[in-house]
């Protein structure tokens, strides 16, 4: 009987494996024949189990011939972000999906592989460790966590409130899934060390826009972490932290999210593949979702930036690519778009031809699932290079090179119209588009659903790097991208007794995949303490150079170095400097930190405050001020004794034909300490206003004239410039310019004299402040300046006229049209050529000009303004 038993089980066991054999044989049978006229048929994937509460889902292949029927292909058929290059579109379809592309005619067939694991019952669900439950974070979870990192680390970390979900603004709305729910706000964590002033460059990083892509809120957390936790032990980690102000979105679209989670709960068998929001009002409310058809706004097509204008987004409100139903229409693209323009000024005209200045600051990083890519601007189009195409690539390539410092995640750098598929309405488009910030787009490998262990053993080891190295050029991107890595042992500090050589080592290195910016070693240098961008002073590093990889080193005398900890800050440049500029190819920035012992041997109380984190700051610890402007947030020292050129591309026509003279007092004449400030038409302002100690530079020999100066600095300089009386507060007038502020004084003096003012209640809102604000350290703009130079100097104001404008970009109705037309008829200012960057194109018949109110002043145009200002007062 047991043999029989035996013969019969295994007879049975051959029966089932040859179905399962006859069932794959069927299906690629459809999927070989997908163009030769065989009708489709209803089969089933092998080796699935299909849940009755959804129908099988099937990964296909598109193939397309050319990339114009690739992206018309993405955008009606909702494509994954999945590569490309091997000629195909990836699309998670149910079988009345794949049927239909049958009958449309196209190339389509099944990746078996993929539609196993997608249907596969054991995959998520309660049987697996590797599930929501088991390791994933709900929203109201991710929440939680941001509250313990804010408690663990109350001078590091804020949680900001960035805006509501579609559900929140909508109450009452969401009913489905069941029970219904009210929306959720978008929070991000705000890190800095707020014991260290400002201004400071804006790193700003966003993940799970898409909901279904679980596993980047999780990398983003992870990078939370790793900054906070490794502060006190990691010399990287802790700058970053000190001098940028860095922005973590873990979870950019949580009403999605929520939907998602949904999936195990009402028996899906996973969780559901919910990509977009939950906007159900633009004509569809398909529910529960399945990967192609559901209801909702893909926020990645509905940024206000060429929103619909190339073919790379759908107008169809059931599909995964819906647009939406008009540019920044729905809350969470609102809520990313409002708080990123807060932090990073507008730095190019936002069209499809202008560059964003060398200078420019900022990082705007995305996160997605799961092509494995390093995307940069354009998304909407093949063969069209950005204006800052080689900067934007060579970043790209260096966050994706392994073999780069910090390492890259090893994917490949591409434009979406070369590895991808064209987009449109895009957060990456948008960022640098609109504003010039240096914008990237990451796609993890994994998949959608990756299992919960693959973030720590893969994801996120192979994208720390490159988040970290995002930061790190932050305050310059697109001039950092010109420089060499420097390597340092950061996690290892060097310790040596007071009075003993401190061995400093590091590697400057040009030589990492696919650099197309690389050149020999020219240089590299240190600073103890105080970074460049401070007014750190350089100590420079012996080494052999002359080639792409450098070994270097200096021997530090420790004896007149206080004991405790110090911070140690490494940089190298190539030989050659940024084409056609006079700036350095300066690069990123590795630091290293200094433990010093008491030559007996007793534990050091340390030195540098910047490394003690719950130290609260009193006005007793803020420098008085002096007559020294801070330094740029955007532009590094310059350590060259040449000067920037001075082109008609990147400076105003100064066409007042007044006899230059000097500000009354006369001040006494003195020698120019500026080595980047020589015979210019700028060097006479710069000179005088130094002369006078309304003006100083960036440290003791350098200017920095392409620098920008912020609100509360140059608040200082007109005070000083026009002789303004100094005001002695009772209270306090701003809520963010406390006593202990650098500029206090030169703020409050201005206000009382009429000069500046702050802002309006809903700007000081959206920066998280009460009324009146302020923002002292946000960079000035052109508009603004030349309004407190008029208003400082008394000058009688022209009331606008209807046709009367004299700048292309400054009608009647523009906030400073007043202000500018003032100063432009009483030879204060002028602007810039039409057709001639960074000015816009000509509009006959009149040609105007252009001023350029919004782009942040340079600092010697700066000196300019104020000083003809001071000359041409009534």
């Amino acid at each position: 009987r047991k043999l029989v038993k035996r013969r019969a089980t295994r007879i049975v066991a051959v029966i089932a494996l040859v179905a399962v054999m006859v069932n794959a044989m069927l299906i690629w049978s459809i999927s070989s024949n997908a163009n030769s006229g065989i009708a489709p048929q209803p089969a089933q994937a092998s080796g699935t189990t299909i849940n009755p509460k959804r129908s099988e889902i099937l990964i296909v292949r598109l193939a397309f011939h050319s990339p114009a029927e690739r992206d018309r292909l993405a955008a009606a058929w909702g494509a994954e972000e999945i590569n490309t290059l091997s000629g195909y579109l990836t699309v998670w379809t149910d079988r009345a999906g794949y049927n239909k592309m049958l009958a449309a005619g196209l190339q389509v067939t099944i990746d078996q592989q993929t539609t196993n694991q997608a249907n596969n019952p054991y995959l998520f669900g309660s049987n697996s460790p590797d599930t929501f439950y088991g390791g994933y974070k709900t929203v109201e979870e991710m929440q939680t966590f941001l509250d313990q990192k804010v408690a663990a680390y109350p001078t590091l970390a804020v949680k900001v409130n960035i805006g509501p979900s579609w559900c929140m603004v909508h109450p009452n709305t969401c009913t489905v899934p069941a029970g219904g729910w009210n929306g959720y706000n978008i929070y991000a964590l705000h890190i800095t060390n707020q014991n260290i002033a400002g201004p400071k460059p804006v790193y700003w990083y966003d993940a799970a826009i898409h909901a279904r892509e679980i596993a980047v809120p999780e990398v983003a957390m992870r990078y939370i972490d790793y900054l906070l936790n490794n502060y006190n032990s990691d010399a990287d980690a802790h700058w970053l932290v000190d001098y940028h102000d860095i922005w973590v979105v873990p979870m950019a679209n949580p009403d999605g999210h929520h939907i998602v989670e949904q999936g195990e709960s009402e028996g899906y068998g996973s969780p559901y593949y919910q990509r977009k929001n939950a906007n159900n009002t633009n004509g569809c409310t398909v529910y529960p979702p399945s990967p192609s058809n559901q209801y909702g706004t893909d926020n990645n097509r509905n940024f206000s930036f060429q929103w619909g204008l190339h073919n790379g987004s759908s107008g169809a409100a059931c599909d995964q690519t819906y647009r939406g139903a008009s540019a920044a229409s729905d809350p969470e693209t609102l809520a990313i778009q409002n708080k990123v323009s807060s932090l990073i000024p507008q730095q190019r005209i936002p069209d499809l031809t202008h560059a964003a200045p060398l200078t420019t600051t900022g990082v705007y990083q995305n996160m997605h699932s799961s092509a494995s890519l390093d995307l940069y601007p354009w998304g909407w189009g093949t063969n069209n290079p950005a204006p800052n195409s080689t900067e934007l690539a060579n970043i790209a390539a260096h966050i994706s090179a392994s073999n780069a410092y910090p390492s890259g995640n090893s994917y490949q750098a591409c434009q979406p119209g070369d590895c991808l598929y064209s987009v449109d309405g895009d957060a990456f488009d948008w960022a640098y588009g609109q504003l010039g910030a240096a914008a990237f787009t990451t796609e993890i490998d994994g998949g959608f659903f990756a299992t919960y262990s693959y973030i720590d053993s893969t994801i996120w080891p192979d994208n720390k790097g490159a988040l970290l190295y995002e930061a790190k050029i932050a305050r310059t991107p697109y001039m950092i991208a010109y420089g060499p890595d420097a390597v340092t042992a950061s996690g290892t500090p060097i310790t040596v007794t007071q009075g003993s050589l401190a061995p400093l080592a590091a590697s400057i290195n040009y030589a990492w995949s696919s650099n197309g910016l690389a050149q020999n070693v020219g240089a590299a240098e240190y600073y103890l303490d105080t970074p460049p961008w401070a007014g750190g002073i350089a100590v420079p590093m012996s080494g052999t150079f002359g080639t792409q990889t450098v070994a270097v080193s200096a021997n530090i005398d420790t004896t007149a170095i206080a004991t405790g900890r110090h911070i140690l800050f490494v940089r190298g440049r190539g030989v050659n400097n940024i084409p056609a500029t006079q700036y350095q190819s300066w690069g990123a920035i590795s630091a290293q930190f200094l433990d010093i012992t008491p030559a007996g041997g007793a534990t050091p109380t340390p030195t540098n405050t910047s490394v003690l984190p719950t130290v609260t700051p009193t006005a007793s610890s803020t420098p008085a001020p002096t007559n020294t402007l801070a330094p740029p947030t955007s532009t590094p020292v310059i350590t060259s004794t040449s000067t920037p050129a001075i082109t008609a591309t990147n400076t105003p026509v100064i066409t007042s034909t007044a006899t230059p003279g000097t500000p009354s007092p006369t001040p006494t004449d003195c020698p120019n300490p500026f080595v980047d400030v020589t015979a210019n038409i700028f060097y006479h302002a710069i000179h005088t206003l130094n002369c006078a100690g309304a003006i100083n530079g960036t440290d003791a020999t350098h200017f920095s004239p392409a620098g920008t100066s912020s609100r509360g600095q140059f608040a200082k300089v007109v005070v000083l410039g026009f002789g303004t009386p100094l005001y002695t507060p009772t209270t306090q007038d701003f809520v963010d310019v406390p006593p202990s502020y650098f500029a206090y004084a030169f703020i409050e003096s201005g206000f009382h004299a009429g000069i500046l003012s702050g802002y309006d209640p809903a700007t000081c809102a959206a920066h998280g402040l009460g009324t009146p604000c302020y923002l002292p350290n946000l960079p000035i703009t052109r508009g603004q300046l030349t309004k407190l130079v008029v208003n400082a100097g008394g000058y009688t104001l022209i009331t606008p006229i209807i046709g009367g404008q004299d700048f292309q970009d400054v009608p009647p109705n523009s906030t400073f049209y007043t202000s500018i037309e003032t100063a432009y008829h009483n030879g204060i200012v002028n602007g810039y050529p039409c057709g001639t960057p960074p000015a816009g194109a000509c509009v006959p018949p009149t040609n105007l000009p252009y001023f350029l109110s919004l782009n942040n002043i340079r600092r010697d145009q700066m000196a300019q303004i104020v000083y003809e200002g001071i000359i041409h007062r009534p």
